[in-house]
């Protein structure tokens, strides 16, 4: 119990600073909340969709595959893949996202080496070691996108796959800040917007304005086969005049054949 009331409240701290101190969101109790139980089916932040529509997709079964989640965060993805007995690691750079990862690993039985402290761009694993690497909301965070991707390529087996999703920054919907912000134009008009509505921008400057074209073009120098993953119409009619008009999707989703 101490150690679950422990986890609890760095929880609590980590996303108190994230939610309230660096994104000002109006609604950061609540979402802070979520996070207790991120695990849960039911919650928002929970992976179990993702993972349901690869399997499918590609008649896959994670049980038993060597699986590396880059930029595991809070761990959500870690204990899904454990559940399904999946041999799961996880890369986590954050100190504090750190600990809260060895406490998971300790209440749900998985080894606490297999919870590693660094960066996408320098992965500590030898050439061909995963069946899987699975990337969700981190190219956004990392200092060099490239090199990020190419090790990933590196540490995956011949014949495994590598899912990445992130958002598009050419579509004018910021999902950290939960804002609409004109994206496609340059970074200090938009920060000066984020000022005016009173957030601050530390957090902003730091993002990587990643996007499908982007992507594209380092996948194909790296000579793989990419899959995009298209979203469905929204009841959105700013997303869907996006998707029409200029073939954007508000996030993208990639599976790479390696």
């Amino acid at each position: 119990m101490k150690l679950k009331n422990r986890l609890n409240q760095l929880i609590k701290d980590y996303y108190q600073n994230i939610y309230a101190n660096f994104l000002g969101l109006p609604d950061f109790k609540q979402r802070i909340n979520q996070r207790i139980n991120e695990e849960n089916d039911c919650s928002h932040y929970n992976s179990k969709k993702n993972v349901e529509i690869i399997e499918k997709l590609i008649n896959y079964n994670f049980k038993n595959k060597k699986i590396l989640v880059v930029g595991a965060g809070t761990g959500v993805e870690l204990i899904r893949f454990h559940k399904i007995k999946a041999d799961v690691y996880a890369l986590e750079p954050d100190d504090k996202a750190f600990e809260i990862l060895q406490i998971k690993a300790r209440i749900n039985n998985v080894p606490q080496k297999k919870i590693i402290k660094a960066v996408a761009e320098n992965i500590p694993f030898k050439d061909r070691s995963f069946d899987f690497i699975y990337c969700y909301t981190v190219l956004e965070h990392v200092q060099d996108v490239k090199n990020s991707i190419r090790e990933m390529i590196r540490v995956t087996k011949a014949g495994g796959y590598i899912f990445i999703a992130c958002p598009d920054y050419r579509y004018p919907w910021e999902g950290h800040y939960k804002t609409y912000l004109p994206l496609f134009m340059p970074r200090w008009i938009n920060k000066i917007i984020l000022k005016l509505k009173g957030r601050q921008t530390d957090f902003f400057e730091s993002l990587q304005m990643v996007n499908a074209k982007q992507l594209k073009n380092i996948f194909r120098e790296n000579k793989l086969m990419a899959m995009q993953l298209i979203q469905p119409k929204t009841n959105n009619q700013l997303a869907s005049f996006w998707q029409e008009k200029f073939e954007i999707e508000p996030n993208q989703f990639w599976l790479l054949k390696i």
